[in-house]
């Protein structure tokens, strides 16, 4: 491109006005990547973009650089936040209000974004409010020119919520809580093992302030004894209750105790309840040794997990996209249009709410815990609170009578390859029914073992630990039921009234083929539930299966750990391969997460000829200078006849020797260790919801074979039989897959525009 071209372009980007984006208040992983998305939207849409420093107080004092795209390359990966953060008394005065205006007006920047709290968004809020006397005043006062001051007539103030409390009602998940689960479980983890060990009692401390959402699903996912939160109704005879549940569970063998406590926990009477007090009335009435662990600001820490790198990406990416956007003739919405929003999450669709709104609903739940109207807070935290509040019950609570030797018996099959969250689903599956009188019996092996009489009996005490582990405690096999009549017996022989059947797409056909025999075999017209659990994500009926988070969250580290590798190395294409199939799910999301170059899967087509292309386009790069390395995440079977190996030939063959090329193939290391808190609670979550449905066929409505789904922020029964329709049973897929729509951001927040020269080398 020319000089002429060039600067032709730059000047286009001066003349208009500026977008800022900051973060405020306490910091949460996952920030840096909804900033790296902020920017480089902003600069691709011709805006110049500020990073503003240290929050309010560098906004007030000017600590404001201008980004370019390199000022965020290799971010992703990084916690806290790299443009500094701050609590700011002085910003909650209306001086220090003006002040920070009168450095939004010297750069005319009338377009903000704030990523934090509700402190820092109702700030933000004043801001917005106080706009319009704030720039008459420092007009009049001969602060700011009149094209400056008519320019900047209105602010448009966008919001991301940025906090570990997720205490905003309007949004399912917040930055930077997701990574705050995934320390606070694998600190807890940890405890665990030394708490057997001594056969010890563990009170724990977590964060949150006056919400319980962490307190509450840890304690879900780490099979806590007792949770503490705050806006639960504390009766004045806890501490009998509590130690009478701490014996029962003791006496039925369980060497060890976790309670958790919500650091905003108050009693009856208003007065601070903390771990120390919990601690004290256990060891007046037990025993037992007991032990307190305040996690602190470790739950802050870290890298970002795949969720909170994502949900900044997305929310970040929406949030320009809302802030510029403009009406049919290309104007900016201005008075009762140009409200101020927040960027939510529902379910898996990014949606903007109003600013004003979402404040009022989270102080009023803060106000309601305040006053001890707790039942009231709770309800306005929404369902999937409230079904947490109850979820956890079931986790802990003993049984408190013997089973009937006239129960009915529930059977449990994990089908396809083993993957993170099984486990926690039987475990949910097992302790629900047991505290029903319901009998549940797990099949080793899959089809196989009910063919060969591998059927063990599941209790409440054999299931204890399972939502920590793993793979499939049971054993799981890709395969579907053959040999019907074998099965058919096997049903028979033990007395199965329910069947959950545990796995990936095999699991879904496992059921269709079941419910087609129907009329052969009277032993299939029973309920039958499939949870969705596979890597793949390619399980038809819902958005989300089992296991695939923990996947993502290993191959985000170790792509991580291989772009580590490479500082310092230059002139190098890595190409890195990942499982799934034809689902292109673990490539296209990992990519995303990661700041990869380019993802190449089945879903975007590619053949012989276009691979080639590509290798002279990252050649043509290479050798400009323009980038170093070059990182390709593939998913596995996505080009006819292009293996990995032969992919690498071609770009080789472009490359000569001037260039290398690496591949790393994942294997079966990318199926993770234990899962990640979100495979432990939505396996739970999951399980409980598979067990209602086979208690009461009803529930599922007109049929009684499902999936069970997550569509949207709910859980939903999905009559297999009706899904049949919606998939490729050729190629193991859905079709229709939410996650293509995203896919297209890989490209659009990695690769610069050409007409946008800098001096600085980036890559990602």
């Amino acid at each position: 491109m020319s000089t002429k071209q060039t600067s032709s372009k730059m000047d286009k980007i001066v003349n208009q006005v500026s977008v800022g984006v900051m973060t405020s208040g306490g910091d949460s992983p996952g920030m840096n990547s909804a900033i790296r998305a902020v920017v480089r939207e902003t600069l691709r849409r011709n805006y110049r973009c500020y990073l503003i420093r240290e929050g309010y107080a560098g906004l007030i004092s000017g600590k404001i650089d201008e980004a370019n795209w390199s000022s965020v390359a290799n971010i992703t990966h990084i916690g806290g936040s790299f443009i500094g953060t701050s609590r700011c008394d002085e910003f909650r005065t209306y001086d220090g209000r003006k002040k920070a205006a009168k450095q939004m007006y010297e750069r005319q920047m009338f377009n903000l974004v704030v990523i934090g709290g509700d402190g820092s968004l109702t700030g933000a809020q004043k801001l917005k409010e106080d706009w319009m006397k704030i720039g008459e005043e420092l007009f009049a006062e001969g602060n700011i020119k009149l094209d400056v001051a008519n320019k900047g007539r209105e602010l448009r103030l966008v919001g991301i919520v940025g906090s570990i409390d997720n205490d905003c009602i309007e949004t399912d998940k917040s930055i930077g809580s997701d990574s705050a689960l995934h320390r606070i479980c694998e600190s807890i983890d940890g405890l665990v093992m030394t708490a057997q060990s001594h056969q010890r009692i563990f009170v724990i401390e977590v964060m949150g302030r006056h919400c319980g959402y962490l307190a509450l699903t840890s304690g879900i996912a780490v099979e806590a004894d007792f949770v503490f939160y705050p806006e639960m109704s504390l009766e004045e005879n806890w501490a009998d209750k509590l130690c009478q549940q701490l014996e029962t569970v003791r006496k039925l063998g369980k060497r060890h105790n976790i309670i958790i406590i919500g650091e905003g926990c108050k009693n009856a009477k208003g007065e601070k309840f903390d771990a120390k007090l919990v601690k004290s009335e256990i060891e007046n009435r037990m025993t037992a040794e007991v032990r307190t662990v305040s996690l602190g600001h470790l739950q802050r820490g870290g890298t970002p997990t795949f969720l909170d790198r994502l949900l900044g990406l997305r929310m970040g990416y929406n949030a320009v996209k809302e802030l510029l956007r403009v009406d049919k003739d290309g104007k900016p919405f201005t008075g009762s249009q140009n409200n101020a929003s927040v960027i939510c999450l529902r379910g898996h669709t990014i949606k903007q709410q109003s600013l004003d709104k979402v404040l009022r609903k989270v102080e009023q739940a803060n106000d309601e815990i305040k006053h001890g109207n707790v039942e009231k807070a709770t309800k306005l935290r929404g369902t999937g609170f409230l079904d947490k509040t109850e979820f956890v019950a079931v986790v802990s609570n003993p049984l408190k009578t013997e089973m009937s030797s006239k129960s009915k018996v529930f059977a449990v099959i994990h089908v396809g390859l083993p993957v993170a969250g099984m486990n926690a689903i039987t475990f949910a599956f097992t302790r629900m029914a047991n505290q029903q009188n319901i009998e549940i019996v797990g099949i080793q092996g899959a089809w196989d073992g009910l063919k060969n009489n591998g059927v063990i009996p599941l209790t409440w005490k054999s299931v204890e630990g399972w939502a920590q582990e793993g793979g499939s405690l049971l054993g799981a096999k890709r395969q579907l039921p053959s040999e019907l009549d074998q099965i058919a017996q096997g049903l028979n022989d033990h007395n199965i009234d329910g069947l959950l059947i545990v796995g990936g797409f095999t699991a879904f056909v496992s059921a269709l083929i079941m419910h087609k025999n129907r009329s052969e075999y009277s032993s299939f017209n029973i309920p039958i539930v499939v949870v969705p659990a596979t890597v793949s994500n390619n399980c038809p009926g819902t958005c989300a299966s089992i296991g695939a988070d923990t996947a993502l969250n290993e191959i985000c580290r170790q792509v991580d750990n291989i772009r580590q590798s490479a500082i310092g190395s230059k002139n190098k294409v890595m190409i890195i391969e990942t499982m799934g199939k034809r689902s292109g799910y673990l490539a296209s999301m990992v990519a995303l997460a990661t700041g990869s170059d380019y993802a190449i899967t089945y879903q975007n087509v590619m053949d012989k000829d276009q691979v080639s292309q590509l290798a002279k386009k990252v050649k043509t790069k290479l050798e400009a200078g323009k980038i170093d390395k070059y990182l390709i995440i593939k998913s596995e079977d996505t080009i006819e006849n292009v293996s990995s190996a032969s992919m690498k030939s071609i770009f080789e063959q472009e490359f000569g020797e001037k260039f290398s090329v690496r591949i790393t193939n994942l294997g079966y290391s990318q199926f993770g260790g234990h899962p990640t808190c979100f495979d432990r609670q939505m396996g739970i979550r999951m399980g409980i919801r598979a067990f209602e449905a086979l208690f009461n066929p009803k529930k599922m409505g007109k049929r009684d074979c499902c999936v069970i789904g997550l569509r949207g922020s709910r859980l939903k029964y999905v009559p297999v039989c009706g899904l049949e329709k919606k998939v490729c049973m050729n190629h193991f897929l859905p079709l229709k897959m939410w996650w293509i729509e995203t896919h297209s951001l890989i490209e659009r927040l990695t690769w610069k525009p050409e007409d946008m020269e800098e001096k600085t080398i980036t890559t990602s």
